[in-house]
């Protein structure tokens, strides 16, 4: 669920798309893969084309080497974090130790201030500087629907990204979409999901099903929030809300999703490793 279904100014609607809350020859998603206090800095890479988107001290010790060394290399990693902390939002964090904190100041908030993190013995530790994060038009909501744009409140886990632009570098499984490609919002089989279907598909190909590859700036760039996903505890529900991503930001509210400057995003890409099973925390503090 992308830009505002509510407070958008009337110029902002008229200039971009809609984004962000199967049977026939649709295909589920599959994964490709190609080739706040400022403590460190995630990297900052040179912005890409918008044109082409509960856990123990042995599990600190068995987080990939891979995973471990992409957090000591960002710039000003190690530097001021002389003690560990508490995570602002109070949500399971399962056996996460990577986890990225999306923190607004009530559930009527368009906005909010989103934070990484790192497990360690005694705590977390940050890792790289805050950054403004928009928020659904309606806020936040413990329990989302179709007929709302609020983010989605609680613990989420990040398993999986896309984009129209080419991986750029994601440690997670990532999808480069094509004009095939389709999240599916309509009620069916495939609701809640990516599906890949250029003709007699088994959906509607229009709204409320989301067109990635088309979705731009918002989907160069994304990844996919596991609420009512497969991925999510109870599977997915029929109704309770489709599409949230963290994706890339136009400054202004979404239509649930949460969204953010796009060179972060893909520093955010480039970190978040499947082995630290990470997690968003999203809520009010």
């Amino acid at each position: 669920m992308g830009p505002s279904r509510g407070a958008l100014a009337l110029a902002v609607v008229a200039a971009l798309a809609t984004a962000c809350g199967g049977s026939g020859s649709a295909q589920p998603l599959v994964a490709v893969r190609t080739p706040g206090t400022t403590v460190a800095a995630l990297p900052t890479p040179a912005a890409t084309s918008s044109s082409a988107m509960r856990s123990s001290s042995s599990a600190v010790a068995t987080t990939s080497t891979s995973a471990a060394h992409r957090a000591s290399t960002l710039p000003g990693a190690g530097s001021h974090q002389s003690r560990a902390l508490r995570l602002p939002l109070s949500f399971a964090t399962g056996n996460a130790t990577q986890v990225v904190t999306v923190v607004a100041p009530s559930t009527s908030s368009t906005e909010g201030t989103l934070q990484a993190w790192r497990k360690v013995t005694d705590g977390w530790r940050r890792v790289g500087t805050s950054v403004h994060a928009w928020l659904g038009g309606d806020g936040l909501s413990a329990h989302p629907s179709e007929t709302r744009s609020a983010t989605p409140i609680g613990s989420f886990t990040l398993t999986r990204a896309f984009g129209r632009d080419a991986d750029p570098g994601a440690a997670l499984p990532y999808r480069r979409t094509t004009a095939a490609d389709w999240w599916i919002s309509e009620p069916g089989a495939g609701y809640n999901t990516l599906q890949h279907c250029a003709s007699a598909c088994g959906f509607t190909q229009g709204s409320p099903n989301e067109h990635l590859y088309y979705e731009t700036p918002y989907y160069n760039y994304a990844v996919v929030i596991d609420y009512n996903t497969r991925n999510a505890p109870g599977g997915v529900r029929a109704g309770a809300g489709s599409a949230f991503f963290l994706h890339v930001t136009v400054g202004a509210p979404t239509q649930g999703c949460i969204s953010i400057d796009q060179q972060r995003l893909v520093g955010l890409l480039r970190w978040l490793a499947p082995a630290s099973h990470p997690r968003i925390l999203i809520g009010t503090g």
